[in-house]
């Protein structure tokens, strides 16, 4: 029993991290294209706000991507882990709470 709990652990990391390099990717292609598009946009003479808003988009995935990176390899700090832990656990008890309510 205890193996495929673990195995079932091991493929969710692993699915997990199959996605995130599909979207490393992705968003090295996405990249590039944006900005490809603001070069663009600097040569037509497009106003700076709009070659603002395409060229921030690269640094808030790129931004997501690290942080998602950091969680999935386990470097971020133990703070969060410890408040998913809590987290889980209060809403185990608040579910309890609803169960004993219904006995």
């Amino acid at each position: 029993m205890m193996g495929s709990v673990s195995e079932e652990l091991a493929r969710k990391k692993v699915k997990a991290l199959k996605h995130w390099y599909m979207f490393m990717v992705f968003a090295v292609f996405g990249t590039v294209f944006l900005l490809w598009l603001g070069e663009y946009l600097i040569n037509v003479g497009s106003p700076w706000f709009v070659r603002w808003l395409v060229m921030i988009g690269p640094v808030i995935w790129w931004i997501i991507i690290i942080y998602r990176g950091l969680h999935l390899h386990g470097y971020l700090p133990k703070l969060l882990k410890n408040w998913e832990e809590r987290q889980i656990k209060k809403f185990l008890e608040e579910d309890e709470k609803q169960l004993q309510k219904y006995k």
